[in-house]
């Protein structure tokens, strides 16, 4: 208590006395997420440059405080900011906004944490840009660096937005700054251009990990295509989704869809991002059967299974070429596929309004969400934020915190080989135990490449209703337990599954643990994050001053396991 008393003293020294909180309100925020979790929080720190982040980072040295960075602490389903360990105190980042670089001439935009997607797609449109960036279909005001060391999947060509980025700016757990890639030499013209540098790279240690603070990163964009078209696809039932699946595959190795060009979602995930729960037609009863989502007349009734994607061409002759390939290997496997380019959308808007008396659907909303304001083209959207609120009994609020109103959320990301045996075992898996405790199996899924799909089964709940937390936990758990037996591994984990991997198969987490101890002697910076086993803190405990995991040595567990 006294360390951090005196930490404290240190931390307003340096950063000022508003932006060092201890007041019970700030804190109970920052230890909420949208699921039950233990850990406390002592304090939020707020620096603002990365010589701060320094400082503060020295501090915590000084008086062996653990601290725990988050950028935005929008990661919903996955832990929000709740630290991995108790007693950390949380740096928040937020501060740290500033585009620090553009290029349009080089597609690329430099960034510190506290930058929103929001914040540079429309930094992007005010500038009249050629370029976009990948943006998530998660909550705009979301992190880009954030969700980049998550390794987050955006939508476009640069879905893959970690592979897509370079030149970081790293803070370390001692308070000492690098810099990767060419950033690192005085002088250098290539530091947004080239992800490599010259010599050993370090990029990939400072994602996923607990290595050290990223206070600025670049980012490459993408050019907007010559001639873009969107399309949406019903698709019936589960065998028709098999050929789907085949056939999506043909067309990224053909070259047809680049990146995270495809979304598919299952019905419930669908009609979570339109309305709530509707429980007048249930009588109140759950889950929310197919039979009874079709009674409520919506667009794609009858169709379990919808899909969006864009086509990215170089002009008109490319793109009918590419959209008469996918529809042809599509014919057969969906019930209806809808393409949307400049001037099929200026058709619909001559013809919006007898076409809502005709059919009730605005087609204004659907041109803007496909065509006009696409996801594909770097807009940001907040309809996967409103599916948070599936099963509240109150109204969406304008200003959605998940959070704040103890929505529950529980993600899981598994990976699968891209075939569609595969994909079909992974929700069977998913959906036969969200049905049987009682939640829908809120699915969907992308395809970062010709070669593995992403796939994201969510546990939508109320934490409001009495036993839901635990009830919800333990259906992840089930489900979390029955992908791995079938070798879907998750490619990313939240604080609820970073104890639940198993050890792996070579001497892979000793690597990490040495270099661990090399670079954060102490444990200083956010103790447990991806670290897969408490075991994994008894090297690095014996030379800590507080001995925090040293008990774990001591166990007979510990050393039967050290013993093999």
């Amino acid at each position: 208590m006294i360390r951090l008393q005196n930490a404290l003293i240190d931390w307003v020294e340096a950063l000022g006395v508003d932006h060092v909180l201890t007041n019970p309100r700030s804190v109970e925020a920052a230890q909420t997420a949208t699921f039950a979790t233990a850990a406390t929080i002592p304090a939020i720190i707020r620096p603002s440059t990365c010589e701060e982040v320094q400082q503060c980072m020295k501090i915590a040295n000084k008086h062996h405080i653990p601290v725990y960075p988050v950028s935005k602490g929008k990661n919903w389903g996955l832990g929000s900011r709740v630290p991995t360990e108790d007693g950390c105190v949380v740096m928040d980042l937020g501060r740290l906004n500033r585009i620090v670089e553009f290029n349009e001439d080089l597609s690329f935009i430099t960034v510190e944490p506290g930058v929103t997607f929001r914040q540079v797609s429309t930094f992007l449109r005010d500038r009249g840009s050629s370029l976009f960036l990948a943006v998530i279909g998660g909550p705009p005001e979301s992190s880009l660096i954030g969700n980049a060391l998550e390794r987050g999947d955006g939508l476009g060509p640069y879905g893959d937005r970690l592979s897509n980025s370079c030149a970081m700016k790293v803070v370390l757990p001692d308070g000492e700054c690098i810099r990767t890639g060419f950033g690192r030499f005085d002088g250098s013209a290539c530091n947004g251009i080239s992800r490599w540098g010259v010599g050993p790279s370090l990029d990939g240690l400072f994602s996923q990990s607990n290595l050290g603070i990223v206070t600025q990163m670049t980012f490459w964009l993408m050019k907007k295509p010559v001639h873009f078209q969107s399309f949406l696809m019903k698709i019936k039932n589960m065998d028709r989704l098999e050929g789907v699946i085949e056939t999506m595959r043909e067309l990224h190795a053909q070259g047809v869809l680049r990146g995270n060009s495809v979304a598919i979602w299952n019905a419930h995930k669908m009609i979570a991002s339109e309305r709530q729960y509707p429980w007048e037609l249930t009588a109140g009863r759950v889950p929310l059967t197919l039979d009874a989502m079709n009674s409520l007349g919506l667009p794609w009734k009858g169709s379990e299974w919808i899909g969006v994607g864009a086509l990215y061409s170089a002009g008109r002759q490319h793109a009918g070429a590419d959209r008469r390939m996918t529809k042809k290997l599509l014919r057969g496997h969906v019930e209806q596929i809808v393409f949307l380019d400049g001037i099929k959308s200026q058709i619909l808007l001559w013809l919006r309004k007898p076409l809502q008396r005709l059919t009730g659907i605005d087609f204004g909303d659907v041109i803007r969400s496909l065509y006009q304001e696409s996801v594909f083209l770097g807009f940001p959207t907040e309809r996967s934020t409103k599916s948070t609120y599936w099963r509240k009994k109150t109204p969406i609020p304008q200003d959605m915190d998940p959070d704040r109103d103890r929505c529950g959320v529980i993600w899981l990301c598994p990976v699968t080989p891209f075939r569609g045996s595969d994909v079909r075992k992974a929700i069977d898996i998913a959906t036969g135990i969200a049905n049987r405790h009682r939640f829908e199996p809120h699915i969907a899924f992308i395809f970062p490449s010709e070669r593995a799909v992403y796939m994201f089964p969510t546990i939508v709940y109320d934490r409001e209703v009495p036993g839901e937390d635990e009830r919800a936990m333990d259906c992840h758990d089930e489900i979390f337990r029955e992908l791995l037996k079938e070798g879907y591994f998750p490619y990313r984990l939240g604080i609820h599954s970073m104890r639940k991997m198993p050890a792996t198969a070579d001497g892979h987490d000793r690597v990490v643990r040495r270099i661990k101890s090399a670079l954060d002697p102490q444990q200083i910076l956010s103790p447990g994050r991806y670290e897969f086993y408490k075991e994994a803190h008894t090297e690095s405990a014996q030379v800590s001053e507080g001995k925090k995991y040293a008990h774990i040595e001591n166990s007979p567990k510990s050393r039967l396991r050290m013993m093999r």
